[in-house]
């Protein structure tokens, strides 16, 4: 039985250092009632990569942005997956799902605004589905090291 808790080392490596590279994925039908369920997952990644309290709570209200703006342009019955990966140099979170729409998120929007405020970097996408009149729409996230001493 592991009883090291979240800080404590196991052969030589801190907690935190196993975790990087880690891929972390959930999915759940792209529905305004799963965000709740994103949020609490982005909260452990957080925690677990040793954030402070206002980075958790930047990177709560990231997620939270982004399942909103692409649970609205969802196709109805689409799955939206989230992606959560730790690195030495921040948090990478990618947040995506499929739509008819062509567009990604507007970067002109009020919530694309809250985006980039709260993280480091992000970057919105759309990609043709090969073969079917759908295309993936993505929000990728970078939570710089930066916002980690918040």
């Amino acid at each position: 039985m592991d009883n090291e808790g979240a800080g404590s080392a196991r052969g030589g490596l801190p907690a935190v250092d196993r975790l990087l590279d880690e891929l972390i994925e959930l999915r759940v039908p792209a529905d305004a009632a799963q965000i709740p369920l994103v949020r609490m997952l982005v909260q452990a990644v957080v925690v677990r990569a040793d954030y402070g309290l206002d980075a958790i709570a930047d990177a709560k209200m990231a997620v939270d942005e982004a399942c909103a703006q692409l649970v609205e342009l969802a196709d109805l019955g689409a799955t939206m997956t989230c992606r959560f990966r730790v690195a030495p140099e921040g948090i990478h979170l990618t947040v995506e799902t499929q739509s008819r729409h062509s567009r990604p998120p507007s970067d002109r929007s009020f919530g694309w605004h809250v985006l980039t405020t709260l993280a480091h970097s992000v970057r919105a996408r759309s990609v043709p589905v090969p073969g079917e009149d759908l295309n993936t729409l993505s929000i990728d996230l970078d939570l710089g090291a930066g916002t980690a001493n918040g």
